[in-house]
């Protein structure tokens, strides 16, 4: 079977895919530190989403009358 390579988000190590296998079990990560260390970045706000979600202009829940 083919395999794909790609770099892990955090240490840039080679992840490889076997294509018509499971994932590795962290992907996209290479390993459970790796994905961990994301995680922390995320939490310590290092990570940031800075545009505004885009809607299908349908209300959400919250606007929804009781």
């Amino acid at each position: 079977m083919p395999r794909k390579g790609h770099p892990c988000p955090t240490c840039s190590k080679t992840v490889q895919v076997v294509e018509g296998a499971a994932l590795p079990p962290y992907y996209p990560f290479c390993s459970e530190r790796c994905k961990l260390v994301d995680l922390g970045s995320w939490l310590d706000g290092r990570y940031k989403i800075v545009s505004p979600l885009e809607t299908d202009g349908r209300p959400g829940p919250e606007h929804q009358a009781d």
